[in-house]
Parts: C-alpha cells; structure tokens; sequence
C-alpha cells in the first residue's frame, strides 16, 4: 500500500464520521405546546368562535422541522398539554380541552420518525396525512371531529389573533355555526 493511500482512507473516514455527527446534530426530539383558550361576551355567542380553546402543537422526533397539528375546540375553559421525545421512542403529547360544565377532551399524540404522526381525541384516531387542523365540537356526545387540510403556518398565536381568525376562516367559523344546538342555530 502506498503512503498516499494509507492517507486516503482516514481521511474519507474521518469526512465520513463527521457527516454522520453533523446530521446527529440537527435532529430535534421533543414537543413545543401553544395555543390559548378564551371566553368573549357577545349576545349571541358561537361555542368554538366566541368561546374555545387551541392546541398548537408540533412533535419533533428527529428532523428539524417536525410533524405540526392544531387542536381545536368549544371547550373554553383550560387547556393544557405536556409530553417529551428521545431518539430512541420518538416524540409524544397528552393534553386536554375542559369546560366548568365537565365537558373534557383528551388528547394524544406520538411520532417515531417526526416525518409522521398519530392522534386520538377521545380515543378516536385520526390521520394527519388528511388534515392538521381538528375541529372538535362537544355540544353533543360524542364529540363530533373535523379535520381540516389548512397550512397551520397560517394559525396565528394568541387569543385575540385565533378569534380573529375563527371568525374569517370559512372552514371553522361554518363547522362550529352548524353544531350550535338548533334553538341558536334559528338566530343566526
């Protein structure tokens, strides 16, 4: 073997085990949870619009960019969520909705790859591949869920902002005017 080679070969091994490093350095695990949940006094008021909660949550399970979802509700009350990811399990969420009626949600979710993910709301599973944003009305039991495919990019932060944005986004503002109960569904 010659010199020159016996330098070669270290050297793309080593070029080697620092690309490996590199993209070991770049993976995320874990989960970030935000969203808010309000009450507006209004004489005619939309259980999910005028009073809801929100969910924001994205579970990072290796890639950087991680695997997003919206969770959200007419339950005004509290929300909350926690949850923790590691190379090796993947990344997973368990929150809840309320309402001081005793209405509740719960909510899980776990992504292995951070490419992928699943959710349940009340047990039910739903796949995200059709839909990031989950509607979830409870003004009858079983909770009735849509899944909506909206880029959650567009779901601003804060209760003022998300009200807004109930309001103006067609999507949200039709499924939850249609699950009033019917003696407020005649006003509108």
């Amino acid at each position: 073997m010659s010199i020159m080679n016996a330098f070669v070969i270290p050297i793309a091994l080593l070029a080697l085990l620092s690309a490996i490093d590199e993209d070991k350095s770049s993976q995320r695990y874990g989960i970030s949870d935000g969203g808010a949940s309000w009450t507006t006094m209004t004489s005619d008021p939309i259980p999910g619009i005028d009073a809801a909660s929100v969910s924001e949550v994205t579970l990072y399970a290796g890639p950087p960019e991680g695997v997003s979802f919206v969770v959200w509700s007419d339950l005004p009350n509290s929300r909350s969520g926690n949850g923790g990811g590691g190379a090796r399990d993947g990344a997973a969420y368990k929150g809840y909705h309320r309402a001081k009626d005793g209405r509740r949600i719960d909510i899980k979710a776990e992504s292995r790859d951070g490419k992928t993910a699943t959710i349940s709301i009340d047990g039910v599973s739903y796949d995200l591949a059709k839909g990031g944003l989950l509607l979830v009305s409870t003004q009858q039991q079983p909770a009735i869920v849509k899944q909506v495919n909206l880029d959650l990019k567009t779901v601003p932060n804060g209760q003022e902002a998300l009200s807004r944005f109930a309001s103006t986004t067609v999507d949200i503002r039709t499924f939850f005017q249609d699950q009033r109960p019917p003696h407020q569904q005649d006003l509108d």
